[in-house]
């Protein structure tokens, strides 16, 4: 049997105690990682659309609508007199002129909050609902009675304002100031992606409302459902009911808002102006989130006469092109729209030549690649299983584009060391709080380091980096020295028992 010395003994030991609390030190910061990565996952580190495609539903582009202002244009005067419907609006400042017998006179007049106009020591004239047409013989009629060929001149000088109330569906209700040749649909940019377009309620000045149409005015050009707005009015717009979209090979894409009763062929053919000719009608694509999973199927354009389309549908005309071989691509990628623009999306569809590699594919598809992708991690799921991008592409591939994990990692002297998600422009402070806060052993000093390994400044701390809290070495001297002591003890006690009781030594 080989004895130890003492010395050599409590070396040993203490050797072996360290190195269990090293492991368990690891033990722990992996433990740590692991709970604390899905969490960041789940909080929208990894950024990737819930939907199958993303659909812009603002309200202005589901009308069609590209620019669209309230503010008074610097020719207003000349296009409200050009324009034979721009009404009296209060602040409207006119001049008139007439010859009093031998002399010349000239006023200012100016509509008031009620559209009423005063002419001195003649008449007060009600102009509210009048055209600038109908307000002007009416001011050179009442001058020519008083004043027997005195040849009444009234002209525009400027446009006044006035406010109109916008409620209900908006994104906050207020005040929006317009001037006398705004319509209705100048209003949409207050809306929200909810509200109706097929359903706008306006109450005017008198009490009396009435609904209109914008989508049906828009498209259709009726203007009596896209009036111009009067002052006193209020705006309401009512939550829509159905909001579906429309893609592929269809003459019109869109977002659209169905009537009830309307069906998909409805859609289809009214509103998105009938498939293409290089469109397959056996394959209309109609996709949605049912209890929160995603489902589609796919229907013939005879059986889209019978289907009535939900809210939040997203129906897809495929190309008949589209049954050639194909892989997807999925992850980090923007899918083309028309000409330079693109939108955003986790999965597009991908023809490709026979032999083509994915190595090739990316390269092909690079401008489309979002600047968070990590191409270097991409790879193939082909039948479950990862495959390299050297292999050439079989039909039903999936080329997966993973997102950058932008992340800062804490370690050191923390209550709870781990990888968080990155924050702009945030100081060490912010990361060692999520990280629980300084330990008991810490000297409350940080080296920040970037993901290269070089020092950074503790006042920006990059995507990459880590922070690591030093501890107090006196803190930690001392109670490292009581550990061992009690250690020591300890050993002393198992030595001189075995010894004397059981003559071990």
């Amino acid at each position: 049997m080989m004895y130890l010395g003492f010395d050599a003994l409590v070396t040993t030991l203490c050797e072996v105690f360290f190195a269990m609390l090293k492991r368990r030190a690891i033990l722990i910061s992996v433990v740590l990682i692991v709970l604390i990565l899905p969490f960041a996952y789940a909080d929208g580190l990894f950024v990737q659309s819930s939907n199958p495609q993303t659909v812009d539903y603002s309200y202005s582009t589901q009308l069609g609508l590209f620019e669209t202002s309230t503010v008074i244009p610097m020719d207003s005067v000349l296009r409200a007199i050009g324009d034979s419907e721009y009404p009296v609006t209060p602040g409207d400042t006119f001049s008139l002129t007439y010859s009093d017998g031998k002399n010349l006179v000239t006023l200012v007049l100016q509509a008031d909050n009620d559209c009423r106009v005063a002419i001195p020591a003649i008449e007060v004239i009600d102009a509210y609902g009048m055209t600038f047409k109908e307000f002007k013989g009416k001011v050179e009629d009442t001058i020519s009675k008083y004043y027997t060929y005195s040849s009444p001149q009234l002209t525009l000088t400027s446009c006044g304002v006035f406010s109109v109330r916008v409620t209900g569906e908006v994104i906050y209700s207020q005040n929006v100031t317009v001037w006398g040749l705004s319509r209705l649909s100048d209003l949409a940019p207050y809306a929200s992606s909810y509200a109706s377009t097929r359903e706008v309620e306006v109450t005017f000045r008198d009490g009396s409302s009435k609904t209109y149409d914008l989508f049906d005015a828009l498209r259709n050009g009726s203007e009596k459902d896209n009036p111009l707005l009067a002052p006193g009015c209020v705006v309401r717009f009512v939550k829509a009911d159905s909001i579906v979209s429309l893609d592929g090979a269809v003459k019109r894409a869109g977002v659209y808002q169905t009537l009830k009763g309307e069906t998909l062929y409805d859609l289809i053919q009214n509103y998105g102006g009938g498939l293409l000719n290089s469109a397959d009608a056996q394959s209309i694509m109609v996709s949605n989130y049912v209890d929160g999973s995603y489902a589609a199927r796919y229907m013939t354009l005879s059986e889209a006469k019978s289907y009535i389309p939900v809210n939040g549908d997203i129906v897809n005309a495929v190309y008949s092109a589209e049954k050639k071989a194909h892989v997807s691509i999925t992850g980090a990628i923007n899918a083309p729209e028309n000409g330079n623009s693109l939108s955003m999306a986790n999965s597009i569809d991908y023809i490709f030549t026979e032999g083509e590699t994915a190595e090739h594919l990316l390269s092909s598809i690079a401008p489309m690649i979002r600047s968070t992708g990590d191409v270097a991690s991409a790879y193939i799921l082909r039948d479950g299983k990862r495959i390299a991008l050297s292999n050439t592409l079989k039909a039903g591939d999936n080329i997966i584009i993973p997102f950058s994990r932008q992340t800062v990692t804490v370690t050191g002297y923390v209550n709870n060391p781990g990888t968080f998600a990155y924050v702009p422009d945030m100081t060490s402070d912010y990361y060692i709080a999520l990280a629980g806060g300084f330990s008991a052993t810490s000297s409350g000093r940080v080296k920040v380091t970037n993901a290269s390994g070089s020092k950074v400044s503790a006042d920006n701390v990059p995507s990459g980096a880590t922070v690591y809290a030093k501890n107090n070495n006196l803190a930690t001297g001392l109670a490292l020295s009581a550990t061992i002591v009690s250690l020591v003890s300890s050993v002393l006690l198992m030595i001189t028992y075995g010894h004397t009781v059981l003559g071990y030594f």
